[in-house]
């Protein structure tokens, strides 16, 4: 964590703030390694200050004792705790995308006279190299995913509705030892697989029906992502036509990606493959993302994205094909990138799967 606050405080240096607020949870937890939904960081060039409302107050007390970070109660809504930190004419980067339209007009409100400036994009990028602990933790987290759609499998047939298959896979996930989804579970049948976000419905399966799911289990609070998609029954000419340029187009990816190498070159690496098999225009979404904390993070994997990839940081590789009316393919694996390549977290078959009827 120290690695992270000296990150912050270069950050201070180079935009010439006075402090640095973080109150989004994620960050907070990630900056100083203190967890809750109710406390905030102010990073100063010779101070670090952690607040907590009443709830956390015990726990952050004892994260503070021994360790250079300063405790503050929060007793009152809104920022009136910062008042005795931050001196008028101060400079404040503020995290602008974790802060409602409410909030900023209170902080202004409580300290008049300082300059809030904006820095969730520096603010983020702290944390897109992840700790030794934070990948065994989304490894183990993968790891249970990797054993639930094992565990899935025979409870796809017919007359099985994708809410209610969502809800299977939900259970075998807590079972396994996931604390909570990472989203919610998206199962999708036939031609609805070709919406990338849809919500399972009411949708039965039927014979020949593509099967999307895309889920995440969660340990330690971080998260993982996999996406595979089967045929239930024998799957038609055009099915393997969409489902092979996928695979190869994630092959493709995996084996290219590595540390150094910038976000929409590895992100053109995909889109390529995609394209040299006739559905560049069937795959409109970027090639994959950032997961931690929270399941969409930085960096992404997309057209225009310039920021290089730092050792450690770990992405979900996700090339896709959606063929409206038809159904869609995707197939997604979190890797863990290094300077040599791409370690994959997720190890469920890739190969099409023909399900038994």
């Amino acid at each position: 964590m120290a690695s992270r606050v000296r990150a912050v405080r270069k950050i201070i240096a180079e935009r010439e703030c006075t402090h640095a607020l973080v109150t989004d949870a994620a960050d907070v937890f990630y900056i100083s390694g203190f967890r809750s939904s109710g406390a905030a960081l102010l990073i100063a060039p010779r101070q670090l200050d952690l607040f907590a409302d009443f709830r956390y107050m015990a726990a952050a007390k004892e994260f503070c004792r021994g360790k250079k970070w300063r405790f503050t109660l929060i007793e009152n809504s809104g920022f009136g705790y910062l008042k005795k930190r931050i001196r008028p004419l101060s400079v404040v980067g503020i995290q602008s995308d974790a802060v409602t339209v409410d909030q900023y007009g209170e902080l202004k409100k409580a300290l008049p006279g300082v300059k809030l400036m904006p820095l969730s994009g520096d603010v983020a990028d702290v944390a897109v190299r992840k700790l030794p602990s934070e990948i065994e933790s989304m490894k183990a987290a993968a790891h249970i995913g990797d054993r639930a759609l094992k565990a899935l499998l025979p409870h796809i047939k017919k007359p099985v509705t994708e809410a209610s298959l969502a809800r299977t896979l939900d259970g075998l996930c807590a079972e396994i030892g996931s604390e909570k989804p990472a989203f919610d579970t998206i199962v999708l049948f036939g031609e609805r697989s070709a919406l990338p976000h849809g919500r399972p419905g009411e949708r039965k399966l039927r014979d020949g029906d593509f099967v999307l799911i895309d889920f995440g289990c969660t340990v330690n609070g971080f998260c993982s992502d996999m996406t595979r998609t089967f045929v239930y029954g024998e799957a038609s000419r055009e099915q393997h036509a969409v489902y092979n340029a996928v695979l190869r187009a994630q092959r493709c990816a995996c084996l290219a990606a590595r540390a150094g190498m910038k976000c929409c070159e590895l992100d053109g690496v995909a889109r390529s493959s995609i394209a040299d098999s006739g559905y560049g225009d069937l795959f409109g979404h970027g090639t994959g993302h950032g997961v931690g904390l929270r399941i969409h993070e930085r960096p992404r994997l997309s057209k225009g994205v310039e920021a290089l990839l730092p050792e450690n940081c770990v992405v979900t590789i996700e090339p896709s094909v959606y063929v409206p009316g038809f159904g869609g393919v995707r197939i997604e694996d979190m890797t863990v990138l290094q300077k040599g390549g791409a370690t994959a977290l997720t190890h469920s078959p890739r190969k099409l799967m023909e399900l038994p009827l």
